[in-house]
């Protein structure tokens, strides 16, 4: 099995309604691709909420062999704190509308 790798980092922090401190942290994901020397590329979001212990985590499977075009995904869930609860949803959303204007 392939492992991933977290390429790029970036970190935001945000005030919840309740002024608590909600830290977002975004990852570009690199992994080779089973059938070719090209690597695929994804995306991981991690939570932090809080004093809790252990982050919240989600992780796309494979979403491109372009890395640029997984960061403008990537800057578009950074400029709207997507979570990683919404993470697979927002992205559907935001491929299909890239999809029916492109």
């Amino acid at each position: 099995m392939k492992t991933c790798q977290y390429i790029w980092i970036t970190e935001v922090t945000r005030l919840k309604a309740d002024g608590e401190p909600l830290r977002l942290q975004y990852f570009l994901t690199r992994r080779p691709s089973l059938d070719t020397s090209l690597f695929l590329y994804g995306i991981c979001v991690r939570k932090y909420s809080g004093d809790q212990g252990t982050p919240e985590e989600a992780v796309t499977p494979p979403i491109s062999y372009s890395e640029g075009f997984v960061r403008q995904l990537l800057q578009h869930l950074i400029q709207n704190a997507v979570t990683p609860l919404c993470l697979l949803e927002t992205l559907d959303e935001l491929l299909t509308s890239m999809q029916a204007t492109g």
